[in-house]
């Protein structure tokens, strides 16, 4: 009897032990990041969808347009935070409102862009504005308060130069936002706001959140 209570005693003993290093080393691991919380979104603006350094559209119906690259139409999680990337290849078209040369609804307020000033030298900075004449396209989403002005690369730059812009922004709970650029930035056409800027797959399109 008294070896059976002893062997019962030394097994909720180990039970015990086992349980209480099960617990001390699940709450001293340190958790992961949580999947899906982070997204990545690589773009490119262009002057004509032919010349484009990185996605050309050679037989695109509209060559000489310009465009937002490889595509219009962007899948990303809920509740997230999205990192854009942007390689801006087009010069300037200038806002009509100043007012819109300031970057909203991006995290920290701030840009990082990386470009070549009025002497063809590269620079770098963050940037919460960019000179309202100077903007090449803007990339704006409405309904999440997101607008982000992107600077027109530089008369002086060399042929094929990009000015790399990044930024973060959250999005909201599943649904489909309607992007569009709000530079008037279709040459040729009525007050530059058509061909391109009328049409969907072009500097306009679809954010859908999932």
């Amino acid at each position: 009897m008294v070896r059976r209570l002893v062997f019962t005693a030394a097994s909720v003993v180990i039970v015990a032990l086992v349980m209480v290093a099960f617990v001390g080393l699940f709450m001293l691991h340190k958790p992961g990041p949580l999947a899906g919380t982070t997204a990545k979104l690589h773009l490119e603006t262009v002057a004509a969808l032919s010349d484009a350094v990185e996605w050309p559209r050679p037989n695109d119906p509209h060559p000489d347009w310009v465009g937002y690259l490889p595509t219009t139409t962007w899948h990303v999680p809920a509740n997230s935070t999205i990192e854009v990337q942007i390689d801006q290849e087009d010069g300037a078209s200038g806002l009509r409102n100043p007012f819109w040369g300031k970057a909203f609804g991006i995290e920290g307020g701030k840009m990082h862009v990386k470009y070549f000033d009025d002497q063809g030298n590269p620079k770098e900075d963050d940037m919460s504005s960019i000179d309202p004449t100077m903007a090449s396209h803007t990339f704006a989403i409405p309904d999440l308060g997101v607008f982000v002005p992107l600077l027109a690369v530089g008369d002086n730059a060399a042929p094929g130069t990009q000015n790399i812009i990044t930024f973060s922004f959250k999005t909201k709970g599943p649904g489909v936002y309607r992007w569009q650029c709000f530079v008037p930035c279709a040459a040729g056409t009525f007050l530059g706001t058509g061909g391109p800027m009328s049409t969907f797959g072009y500097m306009g399109g679809q954010l859908i959140v999932g």
